[in-house]
């Protein structure tokens, strides 16, 4: 079989508008539009509401191309992996068929039709106006930040707005457009079950075909990390699968677990003489995964079961990089997983609001052990369940089980994103017709759909989910939970310490971004650059966001007197309250299993819950996020409270010493200890309560005093460290700092040394032009201590333009 992409090219043009807009896919109308310099960025400032009503005139892509040599082939195939969305396809002016889902390949025979100069065209109806159109007829509901009835259209449903990002519901192709030229046959999927035992595994390999004559073969070797053959079958027809034994398997882990194993399965079709026609390489890994529900004390367990191992689900929700689909590349989704794993994930979950990812994400999880927790494209919405729409929504399933059911970072299908508690909670429209459409779709036609396409695999309902049926979907005695009491309904930060989750799937703060990220959407001489302003407010959809960060910052900081202030005071807020609540779950180990907070990055530039900006720069919350998703982790009660707990997620045992201290804001010790430890792996365990520390627990001492803590290892390795003011911030009394810093140059990276006379809480390292990544930030310094962090070198950063650069910023600064 022969692959001849398509993609190279095209012209979009806008109905009414005679100019034709050079573009190559992925291509959409606003990236065309913006690349020939027709329109202002969309971001910028308030340039949403214009931009938005371009999405209500229709627009065609075109392109033109020869027929290619291997079209001489029994078959010619055009495949679309993804069209945005309502489309009908001409070739040379024939209209070849329609399109209704932007998450599914369309297909279309042209065996037939291929001329030796071929046309193809795409025209594109407005979302906006088949929306409208079909929300006139038959009115769906659907959260309020988004446009009314986005339900109708199997499209992304952020590209209609979220309380995190605009309305631009854009139009275009956004994925490969090829055709595929074969004679006697292809292979269509593969499909690999395993059934394990110790210490060998077998392994059921059941390729599908589209074959036109008899007598066709096939053929199967898997392969290792060092390309040695483990096993090579002999050809057989193409009607039988086949199991193979494999001794002593390599098997794939999660992160903190064990290798990511992964092996090179290989399935070769061909004729009746051996001579190849088509193959297929896929990477597997040999594990179970499914999710352990078993009773418990509390109810019933929600957690990961890897290779009979429970494991505590550590990550974030991610949702798409970009509004504009061009601009999601494969260098941008790999950048923000590397920060997942350099922020000491093992999970992520892709929420249901947006896109199945391509096949680059689930490689990237693959060969370094993410767990994927894999929304449907369902969310914050009911749906029609007509026989269409169920036609449409079981051929997007099929396509996409089909492609990513071998990916062994593949934890989970989830149904949908919050419609069943939407049902219970968020005053859904009482319709008993709805609700007996929910009820069958995600209840009983999706489960039984992934259960003959993907039987390995563990389905949930809906998240958050309890035992289905839409009741008691928040349950704290089972499945999983999203908890938005601290934020939405303005609860302290300290008020998730009273509750025990079973697992967490979406909790989240929001915080403003640094000012180097808001300056490009924003004029700094109109005023733009205040948190009330209407730009900022134009870029911030959370409804009443504004007040709700000043509501926190109220309860925990001084006033900040400047936008960087601000910035600086809401990314520290929003760390230490999410640092607050994974500590929790993690000194809850055993009754909670799992933290997903929400969200990783951002697909614009905004005010919002993520711990990565729309530009890769690290908020403070994802430097937190690196330290308390370590695998042996020393914490304290909330506010210093003097209990200390360590949870070991390592599959082996810690032994060490806890030193802890009572320190004035001099860094003075007041008061100290030393515990030896002993940890069994995969447990969390309370250390017995310090005493003799009761004096400074006064009111008053409380503001002048903090609680640090470090474990080390028998050899003298610090595990984990931390310290806890015994006041809210605003309240402490800080002392002004002399903060020095050195910089270095080693062979493969900078130095930075970073020390102070007096305690520094929040340290933060930062660039006024330049965007790194430190290796450490938005740290505790004890006077006297030195702390080393390096910078990564690239080309053109130099050691001096770092010195020229770099400069901090720490809890108490004036401004």
């Amino acid at each position: 079989m022969q692959k001849v992409l398509l993609n190279a090219d095209w012209r979009m043009q806008r109905a009414g508008d005679p100019a034709q807009y050079p573009c190559s896919v992925p291509c959409s109308m606003y990236q065309a539009l913006l690349d020939a310099s027709v329109i202002e960025d969309p971001f910028y400032r308030e340039n949403e509401t214009a931009a938005k009503k371009l999405s209500e005139d229709d627009c065609t892509f075109s392109t033109a191309f020869r027929r290619p040599e291997c079209a001489e082939a029994a078959h010619a195939v055009l495949c679309f992996d993804g069209i945005d969305t309502i489309a009908e396809i001409y070739l040379n002016g024939e209209l070849l068929g329609k399109t209704d889902n932007m998450h599914r390949q369309w297909r279309f025979d042209v065996t037939e039709r291929l001329q030796e100069e071929n046309t193809l065209t795409v025209q594109i109806t407005s979302p906006l106006r088949y929306i409208a159109e079909q929300q006139a007829e038959h009115p769906l509901w659907g959260v309020k930040s988004t446009v009314p009835g986005f339900p109708h259209i199997r499209k992304a449903h952020y590209m209609f707005g979220w309380d995190w990002g605009p309305q631009l519901p854009d139009m275009g192709i956004w994925r490969d457009v090829y055709l595929e030229c074969y004679d006697t046959g292809r292979i269509t999927s593969v499909q690999y079950l395993q059934e394990h035992r110790p210490d060998e595994v077998d392994l059921t390999v059941k390729p599908a075909f589209a074959c036109d004559t008899e007598g066709l073969r096939w053929q199967f070797a898997l392969y290792d990390a060092d390309e040695e053959a483990v096993c090579r079958s002999e050809l057989m027809p193409v009607a039988e699968p086949l199991t193979v034994t494999i001794p002593e398997p390599r098997l794939w882990w999660a992160r903190g677990y064990g290798e990511p194993h992964l092996y090179a399965a290989v399935v070769l079709l061909t004729d009746a003489d051996g001579n190849p026609i088509d193959s297929r390489t896929e990477r597997i890994g040999l594990r179970t995964l499914t999710v352990n529900q078993a009773p418990d004390e509390w109810g019933e367990r929600f957690c990961l079961r890897l290779n009979g191992v429970d494991i505590f689900a550590m990550g974030a929700n991610y949702i798409p990089e970009d509004q504009l689909l061009p601009r999601c590349t494969k260098e941008r989704t790999e950048a923000l997983l590397q920060a997942c794993v350099d922020g000491g994930f093992n999970t992520v979950r892709v929420w249901g609001g947006g896109y199945y990812p391509g096949d680059a994400f689930y490689d990237f999880c693959d060969e370094n052990g993410l767990i994927v927790w894999q929304d449907f494209m369902f969310a914050c919405a009911n749906y029609r369940l007509t026989d269409a729409f169920w036609e449409n929504v079981h051929a997007e399933m099929t396509d996409n089980i089909l492609r990513l059911r071998n990916h062994a970072s593949l934890g989970l299908w989830c149904g949908n994103n919050e419609i069943e508690t939407a049902f219970e909670n968020w005053g859904l429209p009482e319709n008993p017709a709805a609700k007996a459409d929910y009820l069958e779709q995600f209840e009983h036609r999706m489960p039984a759909l992934v259960a003959e396409l993907d039987p390995q695999r563990f389905y949930w309902r809906s998240s958050p989910s309890a035992h289905g049926g839409c009741v008691d979907t928040e349950s704290n005695a089972a499945g999983d939970q999203h908890y938005w009491d601290i934020w939405h309904g303005l609860e302290p930060f300290t008020a998730f310490r009273e509750l025990h989750y079973r697992f967490c799937s979406e909790y989240g703060f929001e915080s403003v971004p640094c000012r180097k990220t808001m300056q490009t959407v924003c004029d700094e001489t109109q005023g733009d650059l205040n948190l009330l302003s209407p730009v900022m407010e134009a870029h911030h959809k959370c409804d009443d966001g504004a007040g709700k960060i000043l509501y926190y910052l109220a309860q925990m900081m001084r006033y900040p007197e400047s936008i960087d202030a601000l910035s600086y005071a809401t990314q520290l807020v929003q760390a230490e309250c999410i640092r607050s609540n994974v500590e929790h779950m993690r000194r809850s180990r055993g009754r909670c299993m799992g933290s997903l907070y929400w969200q990783l990055g951002d697909s614009n530039p905004a005010i919002s819950w993520s711990s990565v900006d729309y530009y890769g720069r690290w908020k403070a919350l994802h430097y937190f996020a690196k330290r308390f998703h370590a695998p042996v982790l020393l914490t304290a009660g909330a506010f210093g409270e003097p209990v200390l707990n360590i949870s070991n997620e390592t599959m082996h045992e810690v032994e060490g010493t806890v030193h802890w201290s009572i320190r004035d804001a001099g860094s003075d010790i007041l008061a100290s200890g030393e515990i030896p430890v002993s940890v069994p792996p995969l447990t969390a365990v309370d250390l017995e309560r310090l005493t003799g520390v009761e004096e400074f627990y006064t009111p008053e001492n409380r503001r002048r005093c903090y609680l640090a803590y470090e474990l080390t290892a028998r050899d003298g390795t610090c595990l984990s460290k931390g310290s806890s003011l015994l006041c809210v911030p605003k309240q402490f009394a800080f002392r002004k700092p002399n903060i020095r810093m050195e910089l270095r140059k080693l062979p493969e990276h900078y130095i930075v040394e970073v020390s102070s006379d007096v305690f520094v809480q929040g340290l933060a390292l930062d660039c006024r032009t330049l965007d790194v990544v430190f290796s450490d930030n938005w740290f505790d310094l004890h006077g006297g201590e030195t702390v080393c962090v390096t910078v990564p070198k690239r080309v053109g950063l130099t050691l001096e333009m770092l010195r020229e650069e770099i400069f901090v910023r720490h809890q108490g600064q004036e401004s």
